[in-house]
């Protein structure tokens, strides 16, 4: 984790809010899909999330997006995904570039941005 500066609602600039969660992790380290789905955007922001990629879960009202990813994700924007499928590796892209490697994780259900740390560390104790 990047602390609190990491956590969800933690505040930004400009009176916005932080809608993820930051996991540090080695540049390169695997990225999975957390659930399986469809990949509804993929792209390159170079002010804020670098390389990303957004997952909309089958059979859910949650998407899950990613960000800062090394390199492009693996799969194309319209690809579809399974669950624990690599999409991606750990990378420091966008605004990440000063802080140092990590993943941006979002969850959003119904379009809405939820803190996600209770689902990571669930699944963080389930694996």
């Amino acid at each position: 984790m990047r602390g609190a500066i990491g956590e969800f609602g933690a505040p930004r600039s400009g009176g916005r809010t932080h809608e993820g969660f930051d996991l540090v992790a080695p540049c390169g380290a695997g990225l999975v899909a957390a659930a399986s789905g469809r990949i509804v955007r993929s792209g390159y922001d170079p002010v804020l999330y670098g390389h990303y990629l957004l997952i909309d879960g089958a059979g859910e009202p949650r998407s899950y997006f990613y960000s800062h990813l090394r390199r492009p994700a693996l799969i194309p924007g319209g690809g579809s995904v399974w669950a624990g499928q690599r999409v991606g590796g750990v990378g420091k892209t966008g605004n990440a570039r000063s802080v140092g490697c990590h993943l941006h994780f979002e969850i959003r259900e119904r379009g809405r941005p939820v803190d996600p740390e209770p689902v990571l560390r669930r699944w963080d104790r389930a694996g």
